[in-house]
């Protein structure tokens, strides 16, 4: 039986902004694959802080597109030895769970993300959102900081996701 050591990564399956009353949330699936070695570290109580970053952009045709809003969120996964629990903290509300796969799974799903205020958009123009998420290597500790600058298990970062949101005004 052959046996190799994947490296981690990341990657968005879907991301879709979803009308509410006064704005839009982001609603936002993603893959993710953590290598034996992240696993490893965060066995041993290392958090691993995540930062999604949204963009909207209204295109410009001979100058620089116009931001619409910028905005970005970050999501801890960490694993509590005492409890034997992986936690994860979004937004100041922690989730516990029994396996690193239940944690996986709801970090791997966002939504009602409050992202865009519908007085941010003009009718008839046309906009690009963007979505990206990414391992912030900042929020390691410093040693390990180090070692991951050249390290595939631990250079997380996703495509960017681009798409054009239909909105109704």
């Amino acid at each position: 039986m052959a046996v190799y050591a994947a490296a981690s990564s990341l990657h968005i399956k879907t991301a879709e902004l979803v009308a509410t009353n006064e704005s839009y949330a982001l609603h936002a699936d993603f893959d993710l694959n953590l290598s034996a070695e992240v696993e490893d570290a965060l066995s041993k109580g290392i958090p691993l802080t995540f930062l999604i970053e949204f963009q909207l952009l209204s295109p410009r045709k001979y100058w620089f597109d116009d931001e619409i809003i910028s905005a970005s969120s970050q999501v801890t996964l960490s694993y509590h030895a005492l409890s034997r629990q992986y936690l994860v903290n979004r937004n100041n509300h922690q989730q516990t769970f029994v396996s690193l796969q239940e944690a996986k799974e709801e970090l791997s799903h966002l939504r009602d993300w409050q992202v865009l205020d519908k007085t941010l958009l003009k009718k008839g123009e046309i906009y690009h959102a963007g979505l990206r998420i990414r391992l912030d290597q900042s929020k390691l500790p410093k040693p390990l900081q180090v070692e991951a600058l050249g390290s595939a298990n631990w250079d997380m970062i996703s495509e960017r996701y681009h798409w054009t949101p239909a909105f109704v005004l």
